[in-house]
């Protein structure tokens, strides 16, 4: 029996549509130009899912990948994401404007929510001017700083971070700006990401249009597993950002990690491939990335995994959400994964 090559999104009118199971990851912040290559190579391997955002500054070089190609805008499936500096509901559009300029597209399958925090633009005009290369600074980018830190946008943020800091805020207003981009035919599905069940509950009763995915860190060491049957019970598919996780503090590396490495080598697969069968077993869409062709190859090359493999993936969760391997709690100064 072999793993499902599609999920289904729940989108609006009681509808659903496919999005691949296996998608191709487009961040990487200390690679340059790295991208078109990349996403070139994924498209001709058979990669059909590629994950963006705004803030990674490589939407001009994913659009020209695009079009080399030759694959028909209809059969790629495109995720993007929104900047919470874009967050107040009357720039929600804006942001998604300029990922499309930049694409050289006229719609993504999927919109998302980058963070459930908001935060404040210089103005208007510094957000309709934002250039979002790797090496623009947040002023450039039009995001208004203060200390080091970004300013906050309380009103926007949701509830749940609000509170903790003694402020007001909903998320609500802006998920009502991201439901109109669909009836507008810029995205055809909404979701969030980084959210938690608590910052879920606040949006799903006002949600019109449904919350068709979260997208989050998931892998052996952070399984996420409340936050994803959550999802299941709700119908918001998990996508998952990291799935070969980053470096902890003490160096330490899922990719290197002994039990990663034996079950990769009893089951004949690189640990990528483990990896990303892992997750697509689970009913989850992992979001790997590689600027190695070959790696990039294998990670789309899934296979159905035994009972013994995946109970030891299963079983390799670090509590208390330590084996979490990216928190920009400090830097951004936002108490961020909290239920």
């Amino acid at each position: 029996m072999s793993l499902p090559k599609n999920f289904q999104l729940k989108v609006s009118g009681g509808k659903t549509i496919d999005i691949p199971s296996v998608g191709f990851g487009t961040w990487a912040a200390e690679i340059d130009g790295w991208c078109k290559d990349g996403v070139l190579t994924a498209l001709k391997a058979g990669y059909r899912h590629l994950d963006c955002a705004w803030m990674y500054g490589v939407d001009q070089e994913i659009g020209q990948a695009i079009r080399e190609s030759g694959i028909p805008r209809s059969e790629i499936f495109i995720t993007s994401k929104a900047w919470p500096h874009f967050y107040a509901p009357e720039n929600m559009e804006l942001n998604l404007d300029l990922v499309l300029k930049q694409m050289g597209l006229d719609y993504v399958d999927l919109w998302l929510a980058h963070w459930p925090y908001a935060a404040m633009p210089i103005s208007r005009e510094a957000l309709e001017n934002a250039k979002n290369g790797r090496k623009n600074t947040p002023e450039e980018k039009g995001l208004l700083m203060k200390n080091g830190k970004p300013v906050k946008d309380w009103a926007h943020t949701s509830t749940n971070i609000a509170k903790q800091v003694g402020q007001e805020g909903s998320f609500v207003p802006t998920w009502k700006a991201m439901e109109k981009l669909v009836t507008k035919g810029k995205a055809r599905a909404i979701g969030l990401s980084n959210f938690s069940i608590t910052e879920l509950e606040a949006v799903i009763p006002h949600a019109e249009i449904p919350i068709s995915c979260n997208q989050i860190e998931v892998h052996p060491w952070l399984p996420q597993n409340a936050l994803v049957e959550f999802g299941n019970k709700n119908d918001i598919l998990t996508t998952c950002w990291s799935p070969f996780a980053g470096q902890k503090a003490d160096g330490a590396t899922l990719l290197k990690d002994e039990k990663i490495l034996n079950l990769a080598e009893k089951n004949g697969m690189d640990v990528g491939q483990l990896l990303q069968s892992w997750a697509v077993q689970r009913g989850t869409v992992p979001l790997g990335k590689s600027s190695t062709p070959s790696r990039i190859k294998s990670n789309l090359d899934i296979k159905k995994l035994g009972d013994e493999t995946m109970n030891v993936l299963d079983a390799m969760g670090i509590p208390n959400g330590a084996g979490r391997t990216v928190d920009f709690t400090e830097d951004w100064d936002v108490p961020l994964f909290t239920n």
